[in-house]
C-alpha cells in the first residue's frame, strides 16, 4: 500500500495492511523521528484501513510535520477524472500525423516544437490546445474539490503544471494578482498570478492555486515546447541570480536580505518562485519525467540553495510505485523523499 524511501527510512513494504503498519509504527524510535520527518508522520497515524484514507494519512502526515508547506500537483487528477488528454494526447490530436510519424527517442517537448516549427499557423495551433483543454459545462471536478478542500483547509499554497482551470473553479477561487517587482505585467509569464479566496500579502501567506507553465486564460503564457521551457528556465534564472537589472531594491535570490523568519526578501518573492524555495514541497500526480525539464532543474537550483544555508532538503515525491530509473536516479541524489503508493485511488479517492 505504501513505502517510503529515504537515507534513513524505514520502510513500509507494498501491500501491508493494518496489523503490519501498526506493527512498524511500534518501532519507530526517538532517532527515527528526530532524523527522518517520514517516521514522525507515520508514527501519528490511525490504524490504516481503506486505501484511500491510508493515502489521504500519508498527505496529514506530511502537515502535521510541515504546518507550514506546499503541494505541486500535475496531471495526475485530471487523468484519474478522465477529464483532460493526456501530453501525448494532446500532441498527437493537435499536431500533423506527417511529423508525428518519426519521433522514437524524442521528448514530447521536442515533438511539439518539431510540429511548431512546420505549422503554417502557431498561433492557430497554440489555441488549438487551448480549445482542448476547456473545461466541459458538466464536468466532474470532485476529485479536484477534495484536493482543494484539503489544501484551502490547511492553508496551503498549491502549484500545477495544468494549465486548465479545473482547480480554483471546482471551488470558485478567484483571480488574483500579487503586486509585483518587476515593471508591467506580462501575459507570457504571469507568474504572480494565483486564484484563491482572498488576496495574500505574499505567496507563503497561504492557499493559492499557482500555475508554473501557463494558463488556459493566457494563451501566450502556455509552455508546450523545449524552446518555451528555456524560455521559462532563462526568466527564473534572471531571477534567482541577478535580480532587477534596473537596479531596484529587490535583488536576486542569492544576494536578498533575510527578514526575521528567515525568508528571503528578493525580486522575485511575488511569484510562485517564491514557494518554490522557502517552504516544503509535496509532490504528486507528476512523472517528472525527461520532459519536465523546467521542473527537474528547479529542484536541482532548491537543493543548491538548501545546502548553502545548511537545510534539509524537504521535498516529498508520491509516486505510484516505483518511479522511473532516471526519476528515482535523481531524486535519491538530491535527498528527496520518495513515498510510495499503490494505486492513485490512495490519493483521489474515486468521488461517492
Amino acid at each position: 500500500m505504501f513505502q517510503s524511501t529515504t537515507p534513513n527510512s524505514p520502510t513500509l513494504r507494498p501491500g501491508a495492511d493494518r496489523t503490519s503498519v501498526a506493527r512498524h509504527r511500534s518501532t519507530l524510535n526517538e532517532r527515527d523521528v528526530a532524523q527522518n520527518p517520514l517516521a514522525l508522520a507515520l508514527s501519528s497515524f490511525p490504524n490504516a484501513g481503506a486505501c484511500s484514507a491510508f493515502g489521504m494519512e500519508v498527505m496529514r502526515g506530511l502537515l502535521r510535520r510541515h504546518p507550514r508547506m506546499a503541494l505541486l500537483i500535475g496531471n495526475g487528477p485530471n487523468i484519474a477524472s478522465g477529464l483532460m488528454p493526456s501530453w501525448q494526447d494532446l500532441l498527437t490530436s493537435a499536431g500533423s500525423k506527417r511529423y508525428l510519424a518519426c519521433t522514437e527517442g524524442l521528448s514530447n517537448t521536442e515533438v511539439y516544437d518539431l510540429v511548431q516549427l512546420h505549422a503554417s499557423d502557431t498561433a492557430r495551433l497554440k489555441a488549438k490546445v487551448v480549445d482542448m483543454l476547456a473545461l466541459k459545462r458538466r464536468a466532474d471536478l470532485r476529485v479536484h474539490r477534495d484536493l482543494m478542500e484539503f489544501a484551502r483547509g490547511a492553508g496551503v499554497p498549491v502549484l500545477t503544471t495544468n494549465f486548465d482551470a479545473a482547480f480554483e473553479t471546482s471551488i470558485g477561487a478567484k483571480k488574483h494578482i500579487l503586486a509585483q517587482k518587476e515593471r508591467g505585467f506580462t501575459h507570457y509569464y504571469p507568474w504572480n498570478t494565483y486564484y484563491a479566496d482572498e488576496p495574500l500579502g505574499s505567496p507563503l501567506d497561504g492557499f493559492g492555486v499557482w500555475k508554473i507553465h501557463g494558463d488556459v486564460r493566457y494563451p501566450h503564457s502556455i509552455r508546450l515546447g523545449l524552446l518555451d521551457y528555456m524560455g521559462s528556465v532563462e526568466r527564473a534564472r534572471r531571477l534567482l541570480y541577478y535580480g532587477d537589472p534596473k537596479g531596484a531594491k529587490r535583488t536576486s535570490l542569492w544576494r536578498g536580505r533575510l527578514d526575521e523568519a528567515g525568508v528571503t526578501e528578493w525580486f522575485g518573492d511575488t511569484t510562485w518562485l517564491h514557494v518554490w524555495f522557502h517552504l516544503p514541497i509535496v509532490i504528486s500526480g507528476l512523472r517528472y519525467g525527461a520532459d519536465e525539464i523546467f521542473l527537474r532543474w528547479l529542484l536541482i537550483e532548491r537543493k543548491m540553495w538548501k545546502d548553502a544555508r545548511k537545510e534539509r532538503m524537504d521535498v516529498y515525491y508520491v509516486s505510484k510505485g516505483t518511479p522511473d530509473p532516471a526519476v528515482l536516479n535523481l531524486m535519491t541524489n538530491i535527498g528527496v523523499d520518495i513515498i510510495r503508493i499503490d494505486c492513485y485511488s490512495e490519493l483521489y479517492p474515486p468521488a461517492a
